[in-house]
């Protein structure tokens, strides 16, 4: 049995891939991860490079107002000792189509685009749908852009299913990319 993450700082997920929790002192580490890592995949969807929503979520301010959300979680995804994403999620965290309190949100994954199609990925969402088992939550659920056919895909292949479309109320966002799915899996003790 995996211990509790309200301990952790670190937890290995196997002999080549850990998770780091993020601290507000990691900030400049942080934001330049991401911009190295967002803008090359989603830069189509904003009207200028993805830049604006890069330092709208990952300044300062942001990243300590999201390290102080309770039950939240935010780690630094490392592979063979190299930063290469991210992973966020908040426990206790009901939504409109799931009102019990013991749902994990899963708020961000992001990897670099060269650990894409190698595993890593489906490594982090079976391991967090085991935390979310020894934890007593019985539902995982995220929010998916309509148009990122792949993640969609990656999600149902893993058992999630479509809760719900909503469009993102971002005027940043170019229109025809702010359509959202929300999708949930069931998680069995």
């Amino acid at each position: 049995m995996n211990p509790t993450m309200e301990t952790l700082d670190s937890i290995q997920i196997n002999d080549q891939l850990q998770l780091q929790a993020v601290d507000p002192s990691q900030q400049a580490r942080l934001f330049q991860l991401m911009m190295d890592i967002y803008r090359p995949v989603y830069q189509h969807l904003w009207h200028d490079d993805g830049s604006g929503y890069v330092h709208s979520q990952f300044n300062p301010e942001n990243l300590k107002a999201e390290l102080v959300v309770p039950h939240a979680h935010y780690y630094f995804v490392i592979s063979r000792g190299e930063t290469i994403g991210i992973l966020r999620f908040i426990m206790d965290c009901p939504t409109s189509k799931l009102p019990q309190v013991n749902c994990i949100k899963l708020h961000r994954i992001y990897l670099a685009p060269a650990t894409h199609g190698k595993g890593i990925g489906k490594l982090l969402m079976v391991w967090l749908e085991g935390f979310a088992q020894e934890n007593g939550q019985q539902t995982i659920w995220l929010e998916c852009m309509d148009t990122q056919l792949a993640a969609y895909k990656f999600y149902q292949k893993l058992g999630y299913s479509t809760l719900e479309p909503f469009v993102l109320e971002s005027p940043k966002m170019k229109p025809e990319y702010r359509g959202m799915i929300r999708m949930k899996l069931d998680v069995f003790q």
